[in-house]
C-alpha cells in the first residue's frame, strides 16, 4: 500500500511540474531603430525612427526626440499599423541624439506593468556638420595630386 502512495503522489507532482512548463506566458518583441543607426547623421537629414513589436495589444507608439543636451524637441504619437509605426525628424543640433520610443496599449497607459518587458527602447544617431567632410575630402585629394606632381617632377630630372 505504501509503494502505491509513493508512486501516485510523484506521479500528481510530475503532472503539475508538466503543467508549470506548459503554461509560459506568451514573449513580446519591443525593437526600435533608426535609418541612421550606428552610423552619423548630417545636419537637417531626413531621420526616419520604427519602432515595431509583436504585441497586439499594442495600439500607438509615443517617440520622443531629444537633442544632445537632452532637451525634448518633438513629441509624435503614432498609431501602429502591421507591428509598426514610424517617425521622421531632421535634427537641426550637432551632438548625441536620442528617440525614446514608448508602446502603448488602447488606453494610452505605457506599458510598465509587464515583467520582462523593456518598456521603453532608445535608438541615438550622432549629427554631424558636412563641412569638415568636404574638407577632409579636399586635404586628400591635394595631398594625393602632389604626390603624383613630386613623382613626376623626379622622373623628368632623371
Amino acid at each position: 500500500m505504501r509503494r502505491y502512495l509513493i508512486f501516485s503522489t510523484l506521479i500528481v507532482l510530475f503532472a503539475f511540474s508538466l503543467m508549470a512548463v506548459v503554461y509560459a506566458p506568451p514573449t513580446y518583441t519591443y525593437e526600435a531603430t533608426s535609418n541612421y543607426h550606428g552610423i552619423d547623421a548630417p545636419l537637417y537629414a531626413n531621420v526616419i525612427v520604427t519602432a515595431s513589436t509583436t504585441d497586439p495589444s499594442i495600439f500607438q507608439v509615443t517617440f520622443l526626440w531629444k537633442d544632445a543636451a537632452e532637451n525634448l524637441k518633438f513629441t509624435d504619437v503614432v498609431p501602429i499599423s502591421g507591428g509598426s509605426a514610424q517617425s521622421t525628424h531632421q535634427p537641426d543640433s550637432m551632438g548625441d541624439w536620442g528617440v525614446q520610443t514608448l508602446f502603448q496599449g488602447p488606453d494610452g497607459k505605457t506599458k510598465e506593468g509587464v515583467e520582462l518587458v523593456v518598456k521603453t527602447r532608445a535608438t541615438s544617431f550622432n549629427v554631424i556638420p558636412e563641412v569638415p567632410i568636404i574638407g577632409t575630402a579636399g586635404a586628400s585629394m591635394a595631398m594625393v595630386l602632389g604626390l603624383v606632381y613630386r613623382m613626376k617632377k623626379k622622373k623628368t630630372l632623371k
